[in-house]
């Protein structure tokens, strides 16, 4: 009797603590997300009331275009939120009757938002207006970090089934003064009002410029708002005219815009740092900012001569140049000039092992662009001279080895085995070398 009695009540535990399953289908109306945690995906907003943004309410808008009371350069966002976008979140639950509730943070907004639930899909569907007057932020006037709960609740036959998503809700609203816009110091790394990555310098390549010298702010990658970090840097860019400070004058958020993710990870963080699909022969300069999670484009580098710049309008602009190199896209300056062929499969060989050993890695990127600077000049040398072919012919041929090895086993096998190879070849040299002294004394 005992025994029925514990077992009775474990199974109506086990059947009211019962869950059911929940799918997330689709999410719209956000302007990023980031769903690799799917107990609590993350719906990111990004709100820029600097300038006008609107749209029908099914998609978000870019506010990037235009001018505002900022200037030509304000902050921005290019899948930018507003009050009447709709979020559209539809999940498909097991449960297929039930009663929706919704929560956000600790506050019960199942009556005031609006949802509907056919057939086991629930579909929650509020404005951000609704939504940000539901969490106390007004009329989506300030950042927002709350958690977002749909379910359903189900009884039946004695038993209760929970079904439910959380979702964490991470807005960010631009300074409305465009007070975020820019730095207002750009000459250390360290300064406060320094959340990102701050000044640069180019260097020309082909068909692209590298962006190098990039100083940013300690912590990155700082949060501009509670729950939001910066992701990447974007560069906003015009070709020339008249000169070049006219030229960053020219530069608005309507301009050409280029974005470069940042490994945030990485200490310190890594950023692909070439601008690509540029016109060779052509002069561009360039204005670099900060994109965060929400999509919004804030503190942008300051134009030179103005206070708190560090640098100058010339080291914000540059000529892509036709190049013909190992480590830029199209064939080896020197390897070309010594086997005659930017298409010979020793320059092939060149060229793989740059591409899958050099360019993924900060020392191999470096070694391009020292590459880049230098080796034009040794290389013409050498397409004028059968002698200087045949000495460079010679040796380029470990080199190649030790490339085509990489590319088929892995650089470090290829560095044990070359280097194996070495201390053999060098220990029978000695051994012939005292050999023969042995056998001249004898």
């Amino acid at each position: 009797m005992k025994l029925s009695v514990i077992t009775a009540a474990s199974i109506f535990l086990l059947s009211f603590n019962s869950h059911a399953t929940m799918t997330l289908n689709s999410i719209s109306g956000d302007s990023n997300r980031d769903l690799s945690d799917p107990a609590k995906p993350i719906i990111y907003a990004g709100f820029t009331p600097a300038v006008a943004c609107t749209g029908d309410g099914s998609f978000t808008c870019d506010s990037c275009t235009g001018t505002s009371a900022g200037g030509k350069l304000f902050s921005c966002n290019k899948t930018s939120a507003y009050p009447n976008l709709r979020l559209v979140i539809q999940m498909t639950s097991t449960n297929t009757t039930g009663t929706v509730y919704a929560k956000i943070g600790e506050d019960d907004v199942s009556s005031t938002l609006p949802w509907t639930f056919d057939s086991g899909v629930l579909t929650f569907q509020a404005t951000w207006a609704e939504i940000c007057q539901a969490a106390g932020v007004g009329n989506c006037d300030s950042s927002m970090n709350k958690d977002l709960v749909v379910g359903i609740n189900t009884t039946s036959g004695g038993s209760a089934t929970t079904d439910s998503m959380t979702f964490r809700l991470n807005t960010r609203v631009a300074a409305a003064d465009a007070s975020d816009s820019f730095y207002t110091d750009c000459n250390t790394a360290a300064v406060a009002n320094n959340q990102g990555f701050c000044h640069f310098n180019v260097f020309p390549g082909d068909e692209k410029l590298y962006v190098e010298n990039m100083v940013y702010s300690d912590g990155y990658p700082a949060s501009p708002a509670p729950g939001v970090e910066f992701r990447s840097v974007v560069f906003f860019y015009e070709p020339f005219v008249t000169d070049d400070n006219t030229t960053i004058a020219s530069i608005s958020n309507a301009s050409s815009m280029f974005e470069l993710p940042v490994n945030r990870s990485a200490n310190p963080p890594i950023v692909d740092d070439r601008v690509d699909g540029l016109v060779n022969g052509q002069r561009y300069c360039m204005v670099m900012a900060n994109m965060d999670m929400t999509g919004v484009i804030s503190f942008f580098t300051p134009i030179p001569g103005t206070s708190g710049s560090p640098v100058t309008a010339a080291e914000l602009c540059g000529t892509p140049a036709a190049v013909v190199g190992l480590l830029d896209d199209k064939s080896c300056f020197i390897a070309t000039a010594a086997f005659g062929s930017q298409m010979a499969p020793e320059v092939e060989s060149f060229r793989e092992f740059r591409n899958k050993f050099l360019l993924p890695n900060k020392w191999g990127k470096a070694f391009v662009k020292f590459y880049y600077k230098h080796s034009p000049y040794y290389a013409n040398m050498i397409a004028e001279s059968e002698i200087a072919k045949t000495a460079v012919r010679a040796a380029l041929w470990p080199l190649l080895l030790f490339a085509r090895a990489s590319v088929a086993l892995g650089f470090w096998t290829a560095f044990a085995l070359l280097s194996l190879g070495g201390l053999t070849i060098y220990g029978l040299y000695r051994r012939l070398i005292l050999g023969r002294r042995f056998r001249g004394e004898l």
